[in-house]
């Protein structure tokens, strides 16, 4: 099973991790991080010890946007790491990306995964016309 790491400016993670479980209903192996009153290395430390946790399972990380500090600690762990292509980052979490994440993780190849929940999050975002109903 792929476990799923999210990581996000304060309550995000929490709160999107618990309204997956309301829709898609229990689940196991996702993680929610913060960086609330975190030193970016306190959120480095954070993210490598859920890493070093399920060590030996494939894992994916979902942060909330490109170029905030969540994005840059998973990158600095990547990087420090020295395997940054074995744990993808993916950016822009959204509700459908998790569930897509959900129904699929242990379906789809893991090579494949990443790339499919990226669109699927890209399909999410529409701009709605009510006069269409």
């Amino acid at each position: 099973m792929v476990v799923g790491i999210v990581v996000t400016h304060g309550n995000l993670a929490e709160e999107l991790l618990g309204t997956a479980q309301t829709v898609y209903g229990a689940f196991s192996d996702c993680y929610a991080l913060s960086n609330a009153s975190k030193s970016p290395d306190a959120l480095i430390a954070e993210i490598e010890g859920v890493i070093e946790a399920v060590k030996g399972k494939p894992c994916m990380i979902f942060v909330d946007f490109v170029g905030g500090s969540c994005s840059h600690a998973c990158l600095m762990q990547a990087s420090a790491r020295g395997d940054a292509q074995d744990i993808p980052i993916i950016s822009g979490v959204n509700l459908p990306m998790l569930l897509a994440f959900l129904n699929k993780r242990d379906e789809v190849p893991f090579e494949e995964l990443a790339g499919m929940i990226v669109e699927r999050g890209a399909k999410s975002v529409q701009l709605l016309d009510a006069g269409r109903i």
